[in-house]
């Protein structure tokens, strides 16, 4: 029994490394529930010199894809695993729906990680309302003939439900992100009720649709509002080093970087996440670690992010506008009973809804239900 995985670069043969990410560890975690269900698990991706390599037991197959352009690259890894699928025993996932390929092979499935085409700074005026709806069309056809998908959140399905008639056919499950490692219950009583001045951190990459540039001006009007606020900037990515020149002079700010084993100790260390997002957020995974951990969050209203906090109940949501984003995190700051508050509500939350095993059951409930109607369908 094989699960085979198409992806665009899994693995950087270059360095040896895989090429880490929020899908990169999504496809980790799916082969470790794979493998657990005794699957061999085989990746496969675009290359410009064919490979076989293996990491944490997963196979990995570099497919020379010298010559392809575009579309090619996923349609070369498709005839790649078709070659070898076994309609019975086998399994194909499309890591990405950019990577879908319709067929008549039964057992495949579609991952649709959120709405990736709503960053800001499109411009006004007729052009841009043009390019606007051809890229909405680009993304949305991407599984016009996919019949099962998995979409981590149902801002998607919302909005191709609105510019698109769903098919009977469409077999679309939503099945929410999740974090790695949940906090005790002994834990958070250590963390709550907060002992001194509450600790900020905002663990994202270092790019500006995640919102860095908004988030480093809020934090500069809070500093100048609470001289006891410690501020943490947990990541990497190209806005690095503006980061670091603007708060080089403030000792009150740290920025660095830590693994993904990390997480939990490094949010316990801090009372409150902000999650700055302006564009292309799915259920995020920094999101989900932060209730995890019991952080007292405040985010804006942007993709996934809005199915995962209630405003007042488990965190404070709001527009992406920094004004905004300074009076909901004072509230939490003037206010740390209510932030304590907040914070216990998020844990629960992540314990109910957002643990590595309610994602893994999700899961083999979506298999379970294909498994039937291909047999079915082979009877």
């Amino acid at each position: 029994m094989k699960l085979y995985v198409i992806y665009r670069q899994f693995y950087l043969p270059e360095t040896g490394q895989l090429h880490l990410g929020g899908i990169e560890n999504y496809i980790l975690a799916l082969s470790e529930l794979f493998q657990h269900q005794g699957y061999q698990v085989i990746v496969l991706q675009p290359a410009r010199h064919s490979f076989i390599t293996s990491y944490a037991g997963i196979e990995i197959r570099g497919i020379d894809c010298r010559g392809c352009r575009g579309n090619r690259k996923k349609h070369a890894l498709f005839q790649a695993v078709r070659q070898d699928f076994d309609p019975v025993a086998d399994w194909l996932i499309f890591a990405t729906d950019s990577y879908f390929v319709p067929s008549d092979l039964p057992r495949t499935i579609a991952i649709q990680h959120g709405v990736s085409w709503d960053k800001p700074g499109k411009g006004s005026g007729l052009l841009a309302t043009v390019k606007s709806w051809l890229s909405q069309r680009k993304y949305l056809s991407y599984v016009r003939q996919c019949r099962d998908l998995v979409c981590v959140d149902h801002n998607f399905i919302n909005w191709y439900r609105t510019c698109r008639d769903m098919s009977p056919l469409q077999r679309w499950t939503v099945i929410p992100n999740f974090c790695l490692e949940l906090a005790s219950h002994a834990q958070i009583q250590r963390k709550w009720p907060a002992t001194g001045p509450l600790r900020l951190l905002i663990a994202r990459r270092f790019v500006d649709y995640r919102g860095i540039p908004l988030a480093s001006r809020v934090v500069q009007r809070l500093l100048q509002r609470y001289p006891q606020l410690q501020v943490s900037f947990a990541g990497d990515g190209p806005l690095l080093t503006s980061l670091q020149q603007q708060f080089a002079d403030e000792p009150r700010v740290s920025i660095f970087c830590y693994e993904p084993s990390q997480s939990l100790t490094v949010h316990l260390q801090h009372h409150m996440v902000l999650l700055p997002s302006v564009g292309s957020e799915g259920t995020s995974l920094s999101l989900a670690e932060a209730m995890a951990a019991g952080c007292a969050v405040v985010t804006t209203n942007v993709g996934g992010l809005s199915n995962m906090v209630l405003d007042q109940h488990n965190g404070l949501i709001c527009m992406p506008d920094e004004a905004e984003l300074v009076q909901r995190l004072s509230q939490l700051l003037d206010t740390p009973d209510k932030a304590e508050k907040l914070a216990l509500m998020a844990w629960q939350t992540a314990q109910q809804s957002f643990s590595k095993s309610r994602w893994q059951q999700d899961w083999l409930q979506v298999l379970a239900n294909i498994r039937q109607r291909s047999v079915g369908a082979l009877g």
